[in-house]
């Protein structure tokens, strides 16, 4: 290729660098107003990662490319580390699925941008990346395929860098093979200095790493993550194959403070910072060609949460402390880097607000009993930029406390630096009851079920001062039409026949049920003659005026309040200590 034509392809992609939105989504609600117009914003992102990929790649170089380099998105392991061979390589990162019918994104770019005489390089073995693939590229046309594959991840990332032609006494990058986060953290700014990065499991390093650290002497050793990713065995191992080298550990407490230890230890000043989904490596990899061009940082985020890690916003904050503005662009839909995190982190390079700013506060849903004793609460918890959750008081109005009625009382509270108001619905709900017991009727009976009704009326809201015995006649009283009881079907000896107050034993077994339940001692309770229907046999308790009672006494240390609810076929009683 004539130098003429490489320096125009290298022309086209810079422009497309430059500015050319594959997909762009920018917030610039109300609230952004008085923010530095100098951040701007961007999203490269697809419906799928292997979309993603694809526009990432557009991005990255609408023209003709030598190389691309195709990696599983189904797996991190080997293409973690080609993250150096496609910068070395000038080549975009493409994901592929398992098969050749799902990899149509990847296909696509190659027939559009690879030059027929360019090189595909496929990260993995077969096993990962199938033969059928090397098949449809021969069939579309490239011949130059090159497959870099070990026997196991580790060997992988040994022969990729081997692959790089990496210069003695270069510095070199160790992490870990089980988690992707740290090594997508670095890749970028390893990409960018052409640094190898080797994956070593968390105990020992493999022999063909020690044999390739053995021969590339590096001067400087960056290793990413903790000691259970990395062991200070294997730093130990390192000090004994390099006397001579320096070797630092790049580590926080977290995947975020890890990242953006390493953000800060390589780019102090950035002219674009890039954000992926911390919890995904696929978007942040096939990103990491972009970010490699001027060795910039990807940080990665929460996708759960719209603010950002604590670690992040320090990271953000210091950007306006230095009049720094670097522009924004996501890696991904909004569904893992969302509009809101974008947002806040514009809000945070710009000085909009700051790490210890409010983000939110929620409003508060407390439930209570009737007549229980309750108070506002002096703070509620507000959740900062910075994602951490800080207790601030809080001034209520009204500030008093009503729990006798039962219903739903919305307060109002204000913060002091928290321009909206935030709520408190304080539900109060009658007691839960002691006992409670459900019987059944047929409301077609019209007279029977007015006399149920006429009775339950009458027993409901009593209470029992504890000690205080109970009558269910002297309650109800006489049932007479002049009280309103009607006629209806009762028991006399072995009968049935028409009487006043049929339908009000329901009633009384109804009750008779719910107080044993609540283990109140029966003083007085009668059977009927004759078989009934609303409740199990043996469990009723017949009345007759003034004959017949149903007597029990309330022998707990409480009061105890009966409530009665007539439903459209139903009766039921529920006692309540008070």
């Amino acid at each position: 290729m004539s130098k003429k034509m490489i320096a125009s392809i290298i022309i086209v992609c810079n422009t497309m660098m430059a500015g050319f939105p594959v997909y762009a989504a920018t917030n610039n609600s109300s609230s952004d107003i008085s923010m530095s117009q100098s951040v701007k914003m961007n999203r490269l992102a697809g419906k799928t990662k292997y979309e993603t990929a694809k526009a990432i790649s557009e991005y990255y170089c609408s023209g003709k490319v030598d190389h691309v380099i195709l990696a599983t998105g189904n797996n991190f392991a080997d293409g973690i580390s080609a993250s150096v061979l496609a910068h070395t390589k000038e080549a975009p990162i493409l994901l592929v699925n398992s098969t050749v019918e799902n990899s149509q994104d990847a296909f696509d770019y190659i027939r559009q941008h690879l030059d027929p005489s360019g090189t595909v390089y496929i990260i993995g073995g077969v096993g990962i990346i199938g033969d059928e693939f090397e098949t449809e590229l021969n069939e579309l046309g490239f011949a130059q395929i090159v497959r870099i594959a070990g026997l196991d991840r580790y060997d992988t990332s040994y022969r990729i860098a081997e692959s790089l032609h990496t210069t003695t006494g270069s510095s070199v990058v160790i992490s870990s093979g089980e988690d992707y986060s740290d090594a997508l953290s670095i890749s970028s700014f390893a990409a960018n200095k052409d640094w190898p990065i080797l994956l070593s499991p968390a105990k020992e390093l493999p022999e063909q790493l020690r044999n390739y650290l053995r021969e590339l002497k590096p001067a400087k050793v960056f290793v990413t993550g903790g000691e259970v990713l990395i062991s200070n065995n294997i730093i130990s191992e390192i000090s004994d194959l390099l006397p001579g080298a320096s070797i630092e550990r790049l580590m926080g407490q977290s995947r975020f403070d890890t990242n953006v230890i390493i953000a800060k230890t390589f780019a102090t000043n950035p002219a674009t910072v890039y954000l992926a989904n911390g919890y995904g490596f696929a978007d942040a990899l096939a990103g990491s060609t972009v970010a490699a061009q001027k060795g910039e940082p990807i940080i990665m985020v929460d996708p759960s949460i719209p603010t950002l890690p604590k670690a992040t916003a320090g990271y953000f904050e210091n950007f306006c402390a230095n009049n720094l503005s670097p522009d924004l662009v996501a890696f991904g839909g909004s569904g893992v880097v969302s509009d809101e995190i974008m947002a806040n982190s514009k809000r945070l390079i710009s000085g909009a607000v700051k790490g210890t700013s409010i983000y939110s506060i929620a409003d508060l849903n407390q439930t209570v009993t009737q007549n229980e004793s309750y108070s506002l609460p002096t703070t509620v918890p507000a959740k900062l930029y910075n994602s951490d959750t800080e207790n601030l008081p809080v001034q209520w109005n009204p500030q008093t406390i009503d729990t006798s009625k039962v219903g739903t009382t919305v307060y109002t509270g204000v913060i002091n630096g928290f321009a909206n108001t935030i709520k408190l619905n304080l539900t109060v709900r009658e007691p839960l009851p002691i006992a409670q017991y459900t019987t059944y009727f047929d409301p077609g009976l019209a007279n029977r079920t007015e006399n149920i009704r006429l009775a339950a009326k009458a027993l409901d809201g009593k209470l029992l001062a504890p000690g205080e015995r109970f009558s269910f006649n002297k309650s109800v009283g006489e049932r007479t039409a002049e009280a309103g009881y009607k006629e209806a079907l009762i028991i006399e000896g072995n009968s049935f026949t028409p009487g006043l107050g049929g339908g009000v034993c329901q009633v009384s077994s109804t009750l008779y049920n719910a107080v044993i339940l609540a283990g109140l001692q029966i003083i007085e309770r009668h059977r009927h003659t004759l078989p009934i229907s609303y409740v199990p046999p043996g469990q009723d308790a017949t009345v007759a005026y003034p004959e017949l009672d149903f007597k029990f006494r309330n022998n707990t240390a409480a009061s105890i309040l009966i409530r009665s609810f007539v439903g459209d076929n139903s009766l039921t009683f529920k006692l309540y200590k008070k």
